[in-house]
């Protein structure tokens, strides 16, 4: 049995970009592992010949292949499914991992007793130039467990989880995004304990056609409404949240494309304002943020965003 399986769903990165990140996996240090990877886009036969090729030449790799596209959270776990290794280590398909990743990890996680570990990340752009870091992530568990239910730092595709733990909550949900960050509120809600690490031990690729980029909305309800669940004490179970949760995009209009585009435009004007503040132009900053707040849904966005701004302030203080 090797000692780490890797989780990667393919769906619309490039060849290069899918080069480089298997590369980057083969060329661990620790070399105890192997790739399941899921093509969640059958019709891309470029992809699936690149995909056929690395498991040709290297028994580590396995290609599954879904009917149809199914989403990343039905392709992680799949990918989970197809393997029994003790520890699951996720990576997406453009970004590139340093070479000591799952070395470091593991020492890490035995060191802290972690169940779940992320890392922090350098940023590349689409062509694989510097582009910035991640903030700093609070490191301890205990940290976490006061920030995560505000928001998540974590940098998904840098995880290192232990199977046991993941089995114990039944893995990624189907939802239409944010399913990392409904993850780690049921692992919090279930005991395990969750750290993180500021090394720098992926290259994560910042994309134009990101969901988080593209529908700024749906992620913004999704994570409200797991917000609301988990402070509710019980979430429902998997097919009771999905429909709660569709009913609650629905109640606020995520499927209207102008709400979503005048959503988005009120969050980034919020922004705007608060950098003409700062640079001594309150009267711009006002006619920004004013008609902005006059929102709703902005008006809690700002309120999670400030909540969660309080306590990281806090915590990164000490």
């Amino acid at each position: 049995m090797p000692k780490i399986n890797v989780l990667m769903s393919v769906y619309n990165e490039t060849p290069a970009q899918l080069h480089a990140a298997i590369d980057s996996i083969l060329a661990q240090t620790e070399a105890d592992f192997t790739m399941n990877i899921v093509l969640d886009q059958p019709q891309a036969d470029n992809l699936h010949a690149i995909l056929d090729d690395y498991a040709a030449s290297d028994p580590r790799v396995q290609v599954l292949v879904n009917a149809q596209n199914s989403g990343l959270p039905f392709s992680l776990n799949r990918s989970m499914a197809a393997g029994d290794a003790p520890y699951l280590a996720r990576m997406d398909a453009d970004d590139i991992a340093v070479p000591t990743r799952f070395a470091r990890q593991l020492a890490l996680m035995d060191e802290r007793q972690l169940d779940v570990l992320s890392t922090s990340a350098a940023f590349i752009d689409e062509e694989g130039q510097s582009a910035g870091s991640h903030d700093y992530i609070p490191e301890d568990p205990d940290a976490l467990k006061q920030l995560l239910p505000l928001g998540s730092p974590l940098v998904h595709p840098s995880i290192m989880m232990r199977r046991a733990v993941i089995a114990k909550v039944g893995g990624y949900r189907l939802l239409p995004t944010a399913e990392d960050y409904d993850l780690w509120l049921r692992l919090l809600q279930a005991g395990a304990r969750i750290g993180a690490t500021n090394e720098q031990l992926l290259h994560y690729r910042l994309r134009g056609n990101s969901m988080t980029a593209g529908d700024r909305y749906k992620v913004f309800l999704v994570s409200e409404y797991l917000q609301r669940t988990y402070a509710s004490g019980q979430f429902p179970d998997a097919d009771g949240e999905v429909a709660e949760l569709t009913a609650y995009l629905k109640q606020n209009g995520q499927d209207d494309a102008n709400r979503r585009a005048q959503f988005t435009q009120r969050v980034l004007n919020l922004s705007a304002g608060k950098k003409a503040l700062k640079g001594g132009n309150p009267f711009k900053a006002a006619a920004l943020v004013l008609p902005a707040l006059m929102d709703g849904a902005v008006r809690r966005y700002a309120k999670q965003s400030r909540a969660y701004g309080a306590v990281y302030a806090q915590l990164t203080s000490k």
